[in-house]
């Protein structure tokens, strides 16, 4: 495009549609990748389960449900570790510290 360059200002205009806009809900995070992108699967954990609740040794279930799958280019993750950090850094100084939540 003409007069792009280091001395022009970039503005970015988000559009967000009313369905993503509403969000969803996760409380996991599974991540995996391919030599050319980071897969990040955002899931619900829910309560866990015997899977023969008559047997005291049978096997714990743990359903998980992918809520959201988001893929980043290789090229882009440290953008998005970065932005998480400035994020989370950000929370930190108006909110304290981020505790995590006692685990079952």
């Amino acid at each position: 495009m003409e007069g792009e360059g280091p001395d022009r200002e970039l503005n970015f205009d988000f559009e967000i549609s009313p369905e993503t806009r509403k969000g969803v809900y996760a409380n996991m995070l599974r991540t995996w990748y391919s030599p050319y992108e980071f897969g990040l699967d955002w899931a619900l954990r829910e309560a866990v389960e015997a899977e023969d609740p008559d047997d005291p040794t049978s096997p714990l279930r743990v359903p998980v449900s992918i809520v959201a799958r988001v893929l980043v280019p290789t090229g882009l993750i440290f953008d998005v570790l970065r932005g998480l950090n400035e994020a989370m850094t950000s929370y930190e100084a108006i909110f304290g510290e981020i505790r995590r939540p006692d685990e079952p």
